[in-house]
């Protein structure tokens, strides 16, 4: 939690500072001034986790949400960059087992969550421009919930919420999109962590993100 100030605070100085900038050159370039998109960025997702000793089975088949704000800077006709501060639950449902068994598990991380896309490249094919971004994130989690099925109800699975003991997570991101006008309006994202969630082990966070920007 110590973490999230910080975290808002870079936010917000990068949102001043893109401003103040942008400011200066509507005031030396009047003839390309652009207005930078602040809006409200909402959607779902499907995510998974990564092991480095392929122990666990189940794909990217736990399903999320995320909101959050976002903001664009230094828009061009053709490229701009991107900061976004977001609530996002990721995590995994997985399968563990031998030839006699198999137990369902499932976790849900709750985090909240710095984007940046320092490169978003546009074709302008007028008011519609298809787009590439690439970029990172940084999260803090703020809440975890894990249970398994051990028969036939799903328990609280204390082993599992002990052994994801890292709250801070931090990957990178490529993302396509659609912007209509100066405005985002949809876009799919993959995030892969490139930081374990766990002390002990090798899990890292990966998601698959639909997001609709108003």
């Amino acid at each position: 939690m110590r973490l999230l100030l910080p975290c808002f605070l870079l936010f917000c100085s990068i949102a001043v500072s893109a401003q103040e900038i942008e400011s200066q050159d509507n005031l030396d370039k009047p003839s390309i001034s652009k207005n930078n998109y602040l809006g409200v960025r909402f959607g779902g997702l499907a995510s998974g986790f990564t092991h480095g000793n392929g122990q666990a089975s189940g794909g990217m088949r736990q399903l999320g949400w995320h909101a959050g704000v976002a903001m664009d800077l230094w828009t061009k006709p053709r490229y701009n960059a991107r900061v976004e501060m977001s609530y996002i639950t990721k995590g995994a449902k997985e399968t563990f087992g031998n030839d006699r068994i198999e137990i369902p598990t499932r976790n849900k991380l709750q985090y909240v969550q710095l984007s940046m896309l320092p490169v978003i490249l546009k074709h302008d094919f007028g008011k519609v421009k298809p787009y590439i971004g690439l970029g990172g994130y940084y999260a803090q989690r703020v809440g975890i919930k894990s249970e398994w099925k051990p028969g036939g109800s799903w328990e609280n699975d204390v082993f599992s919420a002990t052994n994801l003991d890292r709250k801070s997570d931090f990957g990178y991101s490529i993302a396509l999109g659609i912007y209509v006008k100066r405005r985002p309006l949809a876009e799919l994202r993959f995030e892969g962590g490139l930081n374990a969630v766990s002390s002990t082990t090798k899990i890292k966070n990966r998601s698959i993100v639909l997001s609709l920007a108003i």
